[in-house]
C-alpha cells in the first residue's frame, strides 16, 4: 500500500505530521576533542548559537531527539551504551539515570535506536553480533528508563531500525540473516510482537556491513533498505506485512549506501553514499520518482550521517573522515537548494546528525 491510500485503509501510515519546524541540529562522532553540538537552527538563517554539551569520554555513535523535544540521547561504544538527557530551550538539564537493566546481549552497544512518537519507549537492536536481537525499554518523561521488554526474536548481525508512523511495525535490517529485512508489530502495551512472515521477493535486498540502512515512509507505510542491487531497494508494507518491491529507480545509485531516510513529508527518500555523489534524493509517490540533481559545492565524499528537518524544508549530512564533515542545505519541492553557511567550531567528524522536533 502506498501513497494516500494507506492513510484511508490502514496499514501503519499517516503517523505523525511534525506540527513545529525543527528548532535545534545536534551532530557527534568520535573526535576526542569535539564530540558532540547542539545548535539553535532556523530554517531562515540555518545553524545558530550553540549549547554547552556534557563532556563524553566514549566515541558516540548516534544521536537523537524526541518528537516533543523532551530529551536528547547519544548512544555510546561502551556500557551503559546509551546516555539521555533532559532538554529545554536552555539546553541540557540533568542526565536520567541509567537502565536498570542494560542491552543484553550487548554485541558490542546499540546499532542504531528509535524513540515512539509519544516518548513511551525507546526500541534498538545490539551492534554486529551473531545472537542479534531486538530489544526496548519503556520510558517515562518523569523517571526514564523503565521496565524492559522482553526481547524479540533472535536476528543475526543487525545494523538498521525503523518504526512506521503509527508505531505499529518495526523493521530492522540484517547482513546475516535472509531475507535481511525483518517487521515486527510493535506495542508500547505489550512490546515485540511475534515476527511477520518471510517476504518473497527476488532479489533480495542482502544489506552491506555499515550503518543505518532502513526506512519507514512515515505517510505511505513503504520500506527501504540498502541493497546490493542498485544500492537502495523499497517494497510496500500492510498491516499483514510484507506486500510487493517496488520496481528499482530508473536512474540508479552508483556506490554503496551508507544510509538513507524518507522525508518527514513522505515525498522524497534521500541516500548518503560512499562514493561520487555522497548524497542523492529522490521524488516518493508509488515507488521511484525522479533523481533529484546532485547539490551544488558538494565535495565531502564517504557520508554516513543523515537528517531531515521536521518540516521537510532543510536536510542534512556528514562524514567521520572527510571536510567539512557536515552539511545543511535548503530544501524545496525542486529538490536540494543552497548550502547553509557552517559556524566555526562544528565536530571534526560527524557519524550522526540529528533536527528536532520529530519522531524517528
Amino acid at each position: 500500500m502506498s501513497g494516500f491510500l494507506g492513510l484511508i485503509v490502514g496499514g501503519g501510515g499517516g503517523g505523525t505530521s511534525p506540527v513545529t519546524p525543527s528548532q535545534y541540529i545536534s551532530m557527534s562522532g568520535s573526535n576526542a576533542g569535539n564530540r558532540w553540538k547542539v545548535y539553535n537552527w532556523d530554517s531562515s538563517s540555518g545553524i545558530g548559537s550553540s549549547f554547552t554539551s556534557p563532556v563524553v569520554s566514549q566515541i558516540i555513535r548516534t544521536n537523537a531527539f524526541v518528537s516533543d523535544n523532551s530529551n536528547i540521547s547519544i548512544a555510546l561504544s561502551i556500557p551503559p551504551w546509551i546516555n539521555v538527557w533532559a532538554w529545554s530551550s536552555l539546553g541540557f538539564g540533568t542526565k536520567y539515570a541509567d537502565p536498570s537493566s542494560l542491552l543484553n546481549p550487548n554485541g558490542n552497544g546499540m546499532a542504531s535506536y528509535v524513540w515512539t512518537n509519544n516518548v513511551d519507549a525507546l526500541l534498538t537492536i545490539n551492534y554486529d553480533n551473531a545472537t542479534g536481537f531486538p530489544q526496548a525499554w519503556a520510558w517515562n518523561t518523569s523517571s526514564g528508563f523503565g521496565t524492559k521488554y522482553s526481547n524479540g526474536s533472535v536476528l543475526g548481525f543487525a545494523e538498521g531500525i525503523s518504526l512506521n508512523g503509527d508505531n505499529t511495525q518495526v523493521a530492522i535490517n540484517s547482513i546475516s540473516t535472509i531475507p535481511f529485512i525483518h517487521l515486527y508489530p510493535w506495542s508500547s502495551s505489550t512490546g515485540f510482537g511475534t515476527r511477520f512472515a518471510n517476504p518473497s521477493f527476488s532479489p533480495n535486498p542482502q544489506a552491506t556491513a555499515g550503518w543505518q540502512k532502513v526506512s519507514f515512509n512515515k505517510v505511505t507505510n513503504d520500506l527501504a533498505v540498502s541493497a546490493t542491487s542498485a544500492y537502495i531497494w523499497a517494497c510496500r508494507v500492510t498491516s499483514a506485512g510484507f506486500g510487493t518491491a517496488y520496481s528499482s529507480p530508473s536512474t540508479s545509485l552508483s556506490s554503496q549506501t551508507q544510509n538513507l531516510l524518507f522525508s518527514p513529508d513522505g515525498a522524497s527518500i534521500a541516500t548518503v553514499n560512499i562514493g561520487s555523489p555522497s548524497i542523492n534524493a529522490y521524488s516518493w509517490g508509488a515507488g521511484f520518482g525522479t533523481k533529484y540533481s546532485t547539490p551544488a559545492g558538494l565535495t565531502m565524499p564517504n557520508q554516513i550521517a543523515l537528517d531531515w528537518a521536521s518540516t521537510t524544508n532543510g536536510i542534512a549530512s556528514g562524514s567521520p573522515s572527510y571536510s567539512p564533515y557536515v552539511d545543511v542545505y535548503r530544501w524545496s519541492s525542486s529538490g536540494f537548494g543552497a548550502k547553509y553557511t557552517l559556524p566555526s567550531g562544528t565536530p571534526p567528524s560527524v557519524s550522526s546528525v540529528s533536527f528536532s522536533n520529530k519522531a524517528r
